[in-house]
C-alpha cells in the first residue's frame, strides 16, 4: 500500500514537471517581442543614427522607429524604415538601427523603437536628442571705410563707419557677424551686427559712440570676423585722413542800423550781431559807450557765445541836447576785442508854446478885462491847437476871439466881471491842445470891490407928516411885522369874545337854565325846555 502511494506521487511529480517544461517552452516560443530604445549615434546638424534592441521571442518580428512629436513639429519624422524591417523569429535580442537624414540643425527629436509579431506589439522607452547648430560658411568682405563728416574740425564729433557684404554663403539670412573698429591702433568699437541679406547687398556699420577729432593724421581700420569664412583675406579695410589744427578764435561785431535819428522823449532800438569768424567759440561780453547827457543805452543780452544777437535799447530823455553822437558797441572775449559804431542824431521834437500878455491885471466889479494870447510853434509843429481857459471865479465869463488855429496865431481873451463877482486875486490857466501835446500859460485876474456911497436928498413934506412918513419909508419891514402882530392879536380877541358868557339881568321870579339858557319861572324845579334841573343861586 505504501509503495503504491509513493508510485502515484512520483508519477504525479513527473507529470507536473513535463507540464511545467511544456508551459515554459510555450512562454518562450509564444510571447510578443521584447524591446529597448537605445540612444542615437553619429548625431550631426542634419543627420542621426537611431538605435534599438529587440528580442523576437521565437516569432517573426518586424521593427521600426517612431517619432513621438506631432506631425507639425520641426522634430517630427514619419515611421522608418517603411515598410518595417523584419528581424526573424529568434529568441535572442537583435540590435537594430536606422540613419535619419535631412534633419534640422538645433532641433529636438523624440523617438522609440517599436516591434510587432504574431503575439502582439511592444515599444521601448522614449529617447530625446538635439541636433547641433549647423556650421554656416560665409565669405564676408569689407567694402569701404570712412568718416562722417568727411572733413571734421578739431573737437568735432565724428562717426566712424564701414560697409560690409556677404559675397557667398551656404546658409540663410539673417546672419550675425562680429565686427571691430580701431583708430590709430586703439579700439573705437566692437560688437555683433545682424546682416539681413541678400548676398551681395552692402550693409553700413557705424560706431555707437562718436569719436572726438584731434589734430593730426589718423588711420581708421575695420575688421569682420574670419570664423567660418572660406576667404578671410577680404575681411579688413582701412582709411587714413588728416585733421588740421584749428585757427585761433575770432569774431566780429556788426550793429544794424548803423545810424539812428531820435527826438527827445523817444526810445529807439538796434540789433547787434556777434558772428563767429574762426576757431572754437568762446564767450563774448558786450558793452556800449559814447552816450551824451540825457541818453541811456542798454544791451540784452550782454554776454553770449558767437554766433548770437543782442538788442541795443536807446532812451532819449526830454532833457537830452540835440546833436549827433557816436555810440560804440564793443565785444570782448577769447583774447579778441571788436567794436561797431552807431551814429545817433537827436533833433528837437515839434512843439508849441503859449504867451499871454499882460501876465496880470486888475479890474473892478462890473467891468471887463482883456488878455492877448499868442500860440507860437517850433521845430515844424503844424497841428491845430484848441484854446480853453479855467480858474475863472464864479459868475465871471470869458470868450476867445479865435478858439483854435495852426501856430503861429493870436487870440484875445475877454473876461467879463459882473457887479456881484467875488473880489480877490485869481489865476487863470490858458490851455492849448494840439496833436498829442498840451501846453499851458497862466494869467492873474485881480477883481476889486466897488464902494457904495450914501446920497442925501432934500424932500418937501407936508407939515406934521414928514417925520412919520420918512420913518415909515425907511422902516417898511418893521412896520409890516407890527401890522402882522396887530392882526394876530385882533383875531385872538375875537375868538375869546365868541366863547365868553355874559351875565343876564332877570327878574327875581325867573330862573335861567344852565343848559339851554331858557328862562323858567322861579317855581320850576326843572327846565321846561330841556328838562334839566334848575340851579338856584
Amino acid at each position: 500500500m505504501g509503495l503504491r502511494i509513493r508510485t502515484i506521487y512520483l508519477l504525479t511529480f513527473i507529470l507536473l514537471a513535463i507540464l511545467s517544461f511544456a508551459g515554459g517552452l510555450q512562454f518562450v516560443y509564444g510571447a510578443h517581442p521584447t524591446t529597448t530604445t537605445l540612444s542615437p549615434t553619429n548625431v550631426t546638424a542634419t543627420s542621426a543614427t537611431l538605435r534599438g534592441s529587440v528580442n523576437p521571442n521565437g516569432k517573426s518580428t518586424t521593427v521600426g522607429f517612431v517619432s513621438l512629436l506631432p506631425s507639425g513639429d520641426p522634430g517630427y519624422f514619419p515611421p522608418v524604415p517603411s515598410p518595417p524591417q523584419n528581424i526573424g523569429s529568434g529568441v535572442v535580442s537583435v540590435l537594430v538601427s536606422y540613419t535619419l537624414t535631412s534633419l534640422h540643425p538645433s532641433t529636438k527629436y523624440e523617438y522609440y523603437v517599436r516591434a510587432i509579431n504574431a503575439d502582439g506589439g511592444n515599444h521601448g522607452a522614449v529617447v530625446v536628442f538635439n541636433t547641433p547648430s549647423a556650421v554656416v560658411l560665409t565669405d564676408w568682405a569689407v567694402v569701404s571705410v570712412g568718416i562722417q563728416p568727411s572733413s571734421p574740425g578739431v573737437g568735432g564729433a565724428v562717426t566712424l563707419w564701414m560697409k560690409v557684404m556677404a559675397l557667398s554663403t551656404n546658409g540663410g539670412y539673417p546672419q550675425n557677424v562680429a565686427v571691430q573698429c580701431t583708430i590709430d591702433g586703439g579700439t573705437c568699437g566692437a560688437g555683433v551686427v545682424t546682416y539681413s541679406g541678400p548676398t551681395g547687398l552692402s550693409f553700413t556699420v557705424n560706431t555707437a559712440t562718436p569719436w572726438i577729432a584731434t589734430a593730426g593724421t589718423h588711420t581708421l581700420s575695420w575688421q569682420v570676423s574670419t570664423a567660418n569664412d572660406p576667404n578671410p583675406g577680404n575681411n579688413f579695410g582701412s582709411f587714413s585722413f588728416l585733421i588740421a589744427a584749428p585757427p585761433p578764435f575770432d569774431f566780429d561785431v556788426a550793429a544794424s542800423p548803423s545810424s539812428i535819428t531820435s527826438q527827445a522823449g523817444q526810445t529807439q532800438t538796434a540789433s547787434v550781431n556777434v558772428n563767429l569768424k574762426s576757431g572754437t567759440p568762446q564767450a563774448v561780453t558786450l558793452t556800449v559807450s559814447g552816450q551824451s547827457a540825457g541818453v541811456t543805452a542798454s544791451l540784452n543780452p550782454t554776454t553770449g557765445t558767437p554766433t548770437f544777437t543782442s538788442t541795443l535799447t536807446i532812451v532819449v530823455s526830454d532833457t537830452a541836447s540835440s546833436g549827433t553822437y557816436s555810440l560804440s558797441v564793443t565785444g570782448s572775449g577769447g583774447g579778441q576785442t571788436h567794436s561797431s559804431t552807431i551814429m545817433l542824431t537827436i533833433s528837437k521834437a515839434a512843439d508849441f508854446r503859449i504867451d499871454v500878455n499882460p501876465a496880470s491885471q486888475s479890474v473892478a466889479q462890473g467891468q471887463t478885462a482883456s488878455y492877448s494870447v499868442n500860440v507860437v510853434g517850433s521845430s515844424g509843429f503844424n497841428s491845430q491847437v484848441s484854446l480853453s481857459v479855467s480858474g475863472l471865479p464864479s459868475g465871471v465869463n470869458s470868450v476867445f476871439t479865435v478858439n483854435s488855429g495852426t501856430p503861429d496865431f493870436s487870440a484875445t481873451l475877454t473876461v467879463t466881471v459882473p457887479s456881484n463877482a467875488p473880489a480877490g486875486s485869481f489865476t487863470l490857466v490858458i490851455k492849448g491842445t494840439g496833436g498829442v501835446l498840451e501846453r499851458t500859460a497862466n494869467a492873474v485876474l485881480i477883481i476889486t470891490a466897488v464902494t457904495s456911497e450914501t446920497q442925501t436928498t432934500t424932500q418937501t413934506t407936508l407939515p406934521g407928516t414928514g417925520g412919520l412918513l420918512e420913518t415909515l419909508t425907511q422902516n417898511s419891514l418893521t412896520i409890516a411885522v407890527l401890522i402882522l402882530l396887530v392882526i394876530l392879536l385882533a383875531a385872538l380877541a375875537m375868538r375869546s369874545r365868541g366863547r365868553r358868557t355874559f351875565p343876564q339881568q332877570m327878574a327875581p321870579s325867573r330862573v335861567l337854565c344852565g343848559k339851554c339858557r331858557a328862562e323858567n319861572p322861579a317855581s320850576n324845579e326843572f327846565c321846561g325846555s330841556c328838562g334839566n334841573r334848575l340851579k338856584r343861586s
